[in-house]
């Protein structure tokens, strides 16, 4: 009888051991919510609710947000934008875009930097009225510029890990002094008309920046971990009508 029973109790072994492996695996790619607490500041802003923004170190005193615009925590997609549009839509199309020209097919009527193109008016940077973190949480707030972008990533090193079940990249600073200090930015994706598109695979998320090349489209922060973990600002895939998330930023003010 003991000999029959072996075998069960072998066989329950290996299949605690084979699922135990399996979870140390996935336990390999996860971060603690605790690795993101420290050099967090609480500001108030203009909604009067508490924004937790994070230190990062970076020269010039800019702060970022802990979550994206419209999120609790910082694995949350929050709020999808099109670019230069202030609330959100249940379809993110060329035709209901805020600055698409119905007079002229595939035609924009802001935001024109290039000469010679049909209503030229030279801008290429958001303007305040125009930029969701500035009209939700107030003047001190804005979207990353391409220059956030790259001192953030200038003053930080990747990593790309799990935040409770949500794919995205930890970026830690290598400033001294702020060496312990983080944020997550999770691979929320697009959405693309009615589908939201990439999720979990790339990050997509607006600059404040037109692209000069091509002014239906605006210069993004992308997250890919599918070419060896790659993360640039320099990409302006994304159409001006989608949406997309925001990650705020403010500047520590100069007493």
């Amino acid at each position: 009888m003991k000999k029959n029973n072996f075998y069960p109790i072998i066989a329950c072994a290996m299949a605690l051991v084979l699922s135990l492996s399996g979870c140390k695996k996935e336990d390999e790619n996860a971060i603690s919510m605790d690795e993101l607490n420290n050099g967090v500041i609480k500001i108030p802003c203009a909604n009067g609710q508490t924004i937790e923004v994070v230190d990062l170190g970076i020269p010039f005193g800019t702060l970022w947000a802990k979550c994206n615009l419209g999120a609790t925590s910082p694995e949350q997609y929050g709020t999808f934008f099109a670019w230069g549009e202030t609330t959100p839509k249940d379809e993110y199309t060329d035709k209901n875009y805020a600055f698409n020209d119905p007079e002229r097919k595939k035609k924009l009527n802001k935001y024109i930097p290039i000469k010679d193109e049909v209503n030229y008016d030279g801008k290429d940077i958001l303007e305040p009225q125009d930029d969701a973190a500035t009209v939700l949480l107030g003047d001190d707030w804005h979207i990353p510029t391409i220059k956030d972008f790259q001192d953030m990533l200038d003053c930080t090193e990747k990593t790309w890990c799990k935040l409770n079940g949500v794919w995205g990249f930890k970026f830690t600073s290598t400033r001294k002094g702020f060496e312990n200090n983080s944020i997550f930015i999770s691979a929320a994706g697009c959405i693309d008309f009615d589908s939201h598109l990439f999720e979990e695979e790339y990050g997509f998320y607006w600059s404040s920046t037109i692209d000069m090349r091509d002014y239906n489209c605006a210069k993004i922060l992308w997250l890919d971990n599918q070419n060896g973990q790659n993360v640039t600002v320099q990409n302006s895939i994304k159409d001006r009508y989608n949406g997309l998330p925001i990650r705020p930023v403010t500047i520590i003010k100069q007493e």
